[in-house]
C-alpha cells in the first residue's frame, strides 16, 4: 500500500487535538487504546490474532501486523482504536497515518537526529512494517556523525512535501547487531529502500539529493 496521504483525519476524527498551540492525541483516543492494551494483557494471543483479522482484509497486512503486535501490542492497540475512529475511510487511508502515533506514545523521545517528517521506530519493527508500507525508506542515523547532519538536511528537503512513501528513522548503535544481521547495515549513515518487505538498494554516507531522488523515483515504479 502506498502513504501517506495527509494526518488531517487524525483531526477532523478526533483522534489529534490542539490545545494551547500544541498538538496532542485526544483523551478518548488514549482511553481506547489502554482499553485495547488491557484486554490484550488478559486476552490469549489468539484475541490479538482475531482484532487484527476483523479490521483488516489483506492477508498479507494481518500477518504483519500479527507479528508486530508479539513484539508491540501497542501498535495492535492503535490500530483498533483508530480504525474504530476512522470507519467512514478506506483502509489504505486510515493506515497510511497510523505510523504518526507512534510520535505521541507514552515516554517517547524524539532524537535530534531524526529529520522532520521521520518517524522513529525500533530496527526490529522493521520487518514488519516494510511489508505493510511498500515502497518505504529508511534513515539509519549515529550520533556525533556530520555525514549524518547534512543526510538529515536533504531528507527534509527532499520529504517536505509528501512523497508517496512513509520515511522512517532507525538509531543504528542501539541495534547494530540486529542491523547487521538481517539487512547486512554495518555503518552510518545509511539510507535503505524496501520495496514488499525486502531492501532494495542501500546508499551510505551523504548523498546528493539527484542520487536520492533517482532511488525515490526507481523503487516507486
Amino acid at each position: 500500500m502506498n502513504g501517506p496521504t495527509g494526518n488531517e483525519s487524525l483531526f477532523s476524527s478526533g483522534v489529534l487535538v490542539v490545545r494551547d498551540d500544541t498538538v496532542s492525541v485526544s483523551e478518548s483516543f488514549v482511553s481506547a487504546v489502554e482499553e485495547y492494551l488491557t484486554a490484550f494483557e488478559e486476552s490469549s494471543s489468539d484475541d490479538l490474532v482475531r482484532a487484527v483479522e476483523t479490521r483488516l482484509d489483506d492477508e498479507m497486512l494481518v500477518d504483519a501486523f500479527v507479528e508486530l503486535g508479539r513484539k508491540d501490542p501497542r501498535s495492535v492497540a492503535e490500530l483498533c482504536a483508530l480504525a474504530d475512529k476512522q470507519e467512514a475511510s478506506t483502509e489504505a487511508e486510515w493506515l497510511s497515518v497510523l505510523p504518526v502515533l507512534r510520535l505521541f506514545r507514552p515516554n517517547s523521545t524524539l532524537e535530534g537526529g531524526v529529520p522532520d517528517g521521520a518517524i522513529p521506530v525500533p530496527a526490529d519493527h522493521l520487518p514488519a512494517l516494510s511489508r505493510v508500507y511498500s515502497p518505504l525508506a529508511v534513515y539509519v542515523w549515529l550520533d556525533d556523525c556530520p555525514p549524518c547532519d547534512s543526510l538529515k538536511s536533504r531528507l527534509e528537503s527532499l520529504f517536505e512535501e509528501p512523497r508517496g512513501m512513509q520515511l522512517f528513522a532507525v538509531y543504528g548503535p542501539d541495534y547494530q547487531e540486529f542491523l547487521a544481521r538481517e539487512y547486512h547495515v554495518t555503518a552510518g549513515p545509511a539510507l535503505l529502500f524496501f520495496r514488499d518487505g525486502d531492501v532494495d538498494v542501500r546508499l551510505y554516507g551523504d548523498q546528493s539529493d539527484s542520487a536520492i531522488e533517482t532511488e525515490l523515483r526507481r523503487v516507486q515504479q
